[in-house]
């Protein structure tokens, strides 16, 4: 039986997970100052997982407009901005629906179905 890797042993099924991504993020589990301990727009000093800290409220409200002419719920989502493009990626079972460079209203998105996908899978092996 394996056993949890935060306790070191070597041959934990998650070890090389947990080395790769805990330092990624052991900043915003353990600051207790500013951004990160406010959720918000990060231009009002704040900080958040549902979008990019490069986005502004502007971005966002060109992203919700999107969104919504696609059908997609904007509560079920994330939002980056690379460049000049939009990326929604959007938590769901099935990957097949993605898509890239729809043009928008000038700008450019593209979706991409699937985000956290096993995870999302075994909760509905568990309903």
């Amino acid at each position: 039986m394996r056993s949890n890797p935060l306790y070191g042993d070597e041959d934990a099924c998650y070890k090389e997970v947990v080395d790769e991504l805990y330092p990624q993020v052991e900043t915003e589990i353990f600051a207790v100052d500013k951004p990160f301990t406010q959720l918000n727009y990060p231009e009002d000093g704040g900080i958040t997982g549902y979008f990019g800290r490069n986005m502004t409220k502007e971005d966002l409200a060109k992203v919700d407009k999107f969104a919504a002419s696609q059908n997609i719920d904007v509560l079920n989502t994330r939002a980056f901005k690379q460049g000049d493009k939009y990326i929604l990626t959007v938590g769901s079972i099935d990957k097949t629906k993605s898509q890239t460079d729809i043009e928008f209203e000038g700008n450019k998105f593209d979706i991409s179905y699937g985000e956290f996908n096993p995870y999302l899978k075994e909760c509905h092996y568990y309903v």
